[in-house]
């Protein structure tokens, strides 16, 4: 090895191709198949070192996560970086001009090669800079959001998203002006003041941003829900999966997913029925005038014996003759359920079973037409009597 480096005629090295020496031109080359090749291996050995730093503060089983989510950004810094040193091995080529404008014989703009790539490694450096630095901010909102959970800290819970949110925004805006001053030389004092005096129309184009974003804290410091709580706000329903600075995402029963601005959480009545322990469920039943008093009574009586007997039902059960309309009487089965439900059971299954005894006894002592039947599930309160109810009659 040694005897063919020697026969190697380096003066060779020192010709130019197009201007440029031969080794700067090999220096560029190797720089950029190596980069290539080693980019991943190079990468990887970055966030194992990262890796060992974090695990002295975070649990072992983060690094994988780590890994996972600075690994692309890293990748692409470190061969933007890598690429960069290869072009400037190029200093013939990067001094020659691509625009030349005379303004007059003492002035112009000159644009050299050089002036392009160092604006266009600038502008990439700060944007994966600020992209890592992102993907720094989820794994430590992630690793706080799984401690909070370890601790069932629900305050924590709801805070942290928001928290992330703004962190992001930070950041971003940070690495927006640090592009407008290093790649486009804005004059960023200059920038902010012209902002300072646009200030009253950005803020009238950006009022409904900055209400939802004060009702955001609103929901933060009063705490009428948190995640996870089950809520209805209107004829919406679902349980609360994340609080951000501009809206509140619930995820119904069947699945789908509801933007609400914070604005229209903190405006509007909103009912939480986490906070219930036990659920009111009526049964409307209309019967046909012709059965007598005395079945009447006995008809209740048994309502009242047979369905508490049922699994799952919570006393009291109240039977009431509730109207008289032209051809029947209504009776009112109320009786309630607690809540939760314990696990395995469904509350459907529940109310069919209570329906159908109901519809059991009270044949025993009437002929039955059948009709529509309807189950209204109320939430009992400290004061049921102030709820709405919606309910189909039952024609027996």
């Amino acid at each position: 090895m040694l005897n063919l480096l020697l026969q190697i005629n380096w003066g060779d090295m020192q010709t130019r191709l197009g201007g440029e020496k031969v080794t700067s031109l090999m220096w560029c080359i190797g720089i950029v198949l190596g980069t290539l090749l080693l980019k991943r291996p190079l990468t990887k050995l970055l966030s194992r070192l990262i890796t060992g730093i974090t695990d002295r503060f975070t649990d072992k089983k983060h690094g994988k996560r780590f890994r996972d989510l600075t690994h692309q950004p890293l990748e692409q810094l470190l061969q933007i970086i890598l690429f960069y040193v290869a072009v400037n091995q190029l200093g013939i080529l990067l001094n020659h001009f691509v625009f030349e404008r005379y303004a007059s014989k003492n002035s112009g703009l000159h644009i050299r090669i050089g002036d392009v790539t160092d604006h266009i490694f600038l502008f990439l450096f700060i944007l994966f800079t600020t992209l890592l630095l992102s993907r720094v901010i989820d794994f430590i909102y992630l690793v706080q959001q799984e401690k909070a959970a370890d601790e069932e800290n629900r305050e924590r819970q709801q805070l942290l998203p928001l928290v992330k949110e703004i962190a992001k925004l930070l950041l971003w805006t940070i690495g927006l002006f640090w592009t407008l001053g290093t790649v486009f030389h804005v004059n960023i004092p200059a920038l902010i003041t012209g902002l300072g005096i646009g200030g009253v129309a950005i803020a009238l184009a950006a009022k409904e941003s900055v209400e939802n974003l004060f009702a955001a804290f609103t929901i933060l410091t009063d705490k009428p829900f948190h995640a996870t709580d089950n809520i209805r706000l209107g004829s919406l329903e679902g349980v609360v999966e994340r609080i951000g600075f501009r809206s509140t995402r619930l995820r119904s029963p069947d699945g789908s997913a509801f933007i609400i601005p914070n604005k229209k959480m903190v405006n509007e009545n909103l009912e939480n029925l986490t906070y219930r322990n036990t659920t009111r469920v009526k049964i409307p039943v209309s019967i046909k005038y012709g059965v007598s008093y005395t079945d009447l009574q006995k008809m209740v009586a048994e309502l009242k014996a047979e369905i508490p007997k049922l699994n799952n039902i919570k006393k009291p059960v109240d039977i009431t003759l509730e109207s008289f309309g032209e051809n029947v009487f209504q009776l009112l089965i109320t009786y309630h359920l607690d809540f939760p439900i314990e696990p395995g059971v469904s509350s459907s299954d529940i109310k069919q079973s209570v329906a159908m005894l109901a519809y059991k006894v009270i044949s025993g002592f009437t002929n039955v037409v059948p009709g529509e039947s309807a189950v209204s599930i109320e939430n009992e309160e400290e004061k049921p009597e102030e709820e709405s109810t919606q309910e189909d009659d039952s024609i027996i």
